[in-house]
């Protein structure tokens, strides 16, 4: 059965040409589908031009397992997702007396939604393609992620069990699923002390948990936490003082605008007394509160200044020292002492993990102590290399209208071009790009270009290339991806 991709406004669809005579069990199929009552389907819809059938089956933004995988393979969950949804849509057909015979079971014609997850799966009673479940089982073996060992053993186990039940797929599914539910309980279940690692427990390690960095990272946050706590209760005490500060204020403001008697005038002065003394007691407290706070912040800062400069004075040791020796200054060295030291300095260069590192390092400390250095003289005798002029390399496609250059290597394939990170090779953040776009493959000698049903469509050389049709594109030409242009060169 012939079909093609056709794309109508934001609506993409695959379309299929029923040739059939249609029979009454093939309509009643088709008017279940078509009705939507089976969420696990794509939808579809009847539609005759000049005399002809079509089914348009609208896969809108979905992508078909093929597409979706060919980057990165299915895990374990994933598989287990997609087992999982067949046998749910078995079991809601046989509500509505549907075998699975007219159900296409093949990577290109079961999709995924992007945003969700799902799986939906194609019912065409005419498909005529004679693809058995167990062939769909063995495709599904270059689709799994080969790095997953439990996504492998299902699949495999998958290929047996449909190839012992014959046709009966929902009994190999159900199987295939029982089997990968009942591995996941044995291990859960016996999993020794040893694998908790490899079960997302991490142990502490103990020699880190003692050792002294987190000591010292320890006692500086407890020292950190201290100061905070003075700084809080140096303020509390200063705020305090203005409280009792405000009282005597409005003491003195009651004394001199209203006439007091004798015991009010007592009161007023003892409450004066008591909250001055208790206000300037608050006051020197908060003060002193805060600037042990600030020394404790500032003798921290000169404990780490110390241990840097220890640090730099345990790494280049006595070798460097400066007192008796006034060459240092002079740079009035000889040739046997200045590789002496440079021999020295290069011997410390593991510390910096690199010899690149430890050069750079050490070039400026040698300046720094003024040792003379000696850059070789060139040699007349020394032959010109050829540089290979780069023809035999392999093509690349360079984008020209981004702020930063993005370079496509054509050097391992297919490469799938999106912006959903984690289900393309190639990620391109732009708007007008779809989440899986186009996918670049070889073949031979050539190179093709794959347009995945992208909403913003995939061009080269200014024509847009049909979805899901192979275009080969050669050096010189101009691929657009949405709104990205890319070179081939």
């Amino acid at each position: 059965m012939e079909y093609r991709f056709y794309r109508e406004l934001k609506h993409n669809y695959l379309v299929f040409e029923d040739e059939r005579e249609v029979t009454s069990n093939s309509d009643y199929g088709y008017r279940i589908a078509e009705s939507g009552r089976i969420k696990g389907l794509v939808p579809c819809a009847k539609r005759s031009v000049n005399g002809r059938k079509y089914l348009y089956y609208e896969i809108g933004s979905m992508q078909s397992l093929r597409d979706r995988y060919s980057a990165r393979g299915m895990d374990i969950t994933q598989l287990l997702g997609l087992l999982k949804a067949a046998k749910d849509l078995l079991e809601e057909m046989s509500e509505f007396l549907l075998g699975d015979e007219a159900l296409v079971f093949n990577s290109g014609s079961i999709y995924t939604d992007l945003s969700t997850g799902e799986y939906r799966f194609i019912y065409c009673p005419s498909f005529d393609e004679s693809k058995t479940f167990s062939e769909f089982a063995m495709e599904l073996t270059g689709l799994v992620d080969e790095s997953d060992e439990r996504a492998l053993s299902l699949v495999y186990r998958l290929c047996e069990l449909s190839s012992d039940n014959g046709g009966f797929v929902y009994e190999a599914i159900e199987e295939a699923i029982g089997s990968a539910e009942g591995d996941d309980v044995d291990e859960d279940a016996e999993a020794p002390a040893e694998e908790n690692a490899q079960q997302g427990v991490v142990l502490p390690d103990t020699d880190e948990l003692f050792s002294d960095s987190s000591l010292e990272k320890e006692d500086e946050e407890e020292g950190r936490k201290k100061r905070a706590k003075q700084r809080l209760g140096g303020k509390l005490q200063l705020l305090l003082s203005l409280l009792f500060a405000a009282v005597v204020g409005a003491m003195v403001y009651i004394r001199m605008n209203y006439r007091l008697s004798s015991e009010e005038n007592m009161l007023s002065i003892g409450v004066m007394l008591i909250s001055a003394v208790t206000g300037a007691f608050a006051l020197i407290s908060g003060i002193k509160e805060m600037k042990s706070a600030w020394r404790g912040k500032d003798e921290g800062r000169s404990e780490d200044k110390d241990k840097a400069k220890v640090s730099e004075d345990d790494f280049w040791g006595d070798d460097f020292s400066d007192e008796g020796d006034s060459s240092f200054h002079n740079g009035d060295f000889a040739e046997a002492k200045s590789t002496y030291y440079r021999d020295v300095i290069n011997g410390y260069g593991e510390r910096f993990g690199s010899r690149e590192g430890a050069s750079k390092r050490n070039t400026g400390v040698i300046r720094k102590r003024n040792i003379p250095l000696k850059s070789p003289e060139p040699s007349a005798d020394l032959e010109t290399v050829v540089l290979d002029d780069g023809g035999n390399a392999e093509p690349a496609l360079f984008s020209r209208n981004l702020d930063k250059t993005i370079r496509i290597a054509l050097d391992k394939f297919p490469i799938t071009i999106g912006k959903m990170d984690g289900c393309v090779d190639t990620v391109i953040k732009d708007e007008s790009v779809s989440r899986i776009h186009c996918r670049i493959e070889k073949e031979g000698e050539r190179f093709s270009i794959l347009d995945l049903g992208s909403t913003n469509g995939t061009y080269r050389n200014g024509l847009r290339i049909p979805a899901q049709q192979r275009t080969f594109i050669e050096e010189g030409d101009e691929i657009r991806i949405g709104r990205v242009c890319f070179d081939c060169r």
